[in-house]
């Protein structure tokens, strides 16, 4: 078997669990995917799970010798998630009166791990939230009104009748806490790189 047919199964587990965890992600932090992505954190997020899935796949591949190792290439870089949801047993007592065993909860460490990777994701992207938020509050309460209309009228995801619902109930509250709901609904359904846009067409 040359290099490239020995190293082929282990790119194609490396590249589905890549995709996974890119899923992961975009659904995360779909107001600023490309800003999301270029932090550190996601980084060591992608890397670990590429390491866990290829780590998988090499003990499959050690037990199983599979004649076809593209196929279980396919089939752990698609299930090896369902591993998280194992169990390991540290201590195993003899007999039920030594007590319960000791166990390790995959699922429990990787969900520890990636809420720790995605609360320092959001805390880098909400260094630069907070400006743009302060500057769009700074505009007239109509203005930001007007911003919103057009938003729903232009998007296809989002009926110009669910914002006007919207924009009624925020007339409870002050006109500070409206020109901050008001902008942050921009930023989380048009995100970043749309409020910087609108924020600068209406400076000119």
């Amino acid at each position: 078997m040359d290099n490239a047919t020995a190293w082929g199964p282990y790119l194609v587990v490396a590249v589905l669990a890549f995709l996974w965890t890119l899923t992961e992600i975009v659904q995360a932090f779909r107001s600023n995917v490309r800003r999301a992505l270029w932090s550190w954190w996601s980084g060591l997020l992608i890397g670990a799970n590429v390491a866990f899935a290829l780590l998988a796949f090499a003990l499959m591949y050690s037990v199983f010798r599979s004649d076809h190792p593209y196929v279980l290439a396919l089939a752990t870089g698609v299930g090896w998630q369902a591993l998280l949801r194992t169990r390991i047993n540290l201590l195993q007592p003899l007999t039920s009166e030594a007590g319960e065993a000791v166990s390790i909860s995959l699922a429990d460490l990787y969900g520890r791990f990636q809420q720790f990777c995605r609360e320092q994701i959001d805390q880098s992207l909400a260094l630069s939230h907070i400006p743009l938020l302060e500057q769009a509050t700074r505009l007239p309460v109509e203005k930001l009104r007007q911003q919103v209309r057009l938003f729903a009228h232009a998007s296809a995801l989002h009926t110009p009748e669910q914002v006007e619902d919207y924009l009624e109930r925020l007339n409870t509250y002050a006109e500070g806490e409206q020109k901050l709901y008001l902008a942050s609904y921009l930023l989380r359904q048009g995100g970043y790189g749309f409020l910087k846009e609108r924020l600068k067409a209406l400076e000119k």
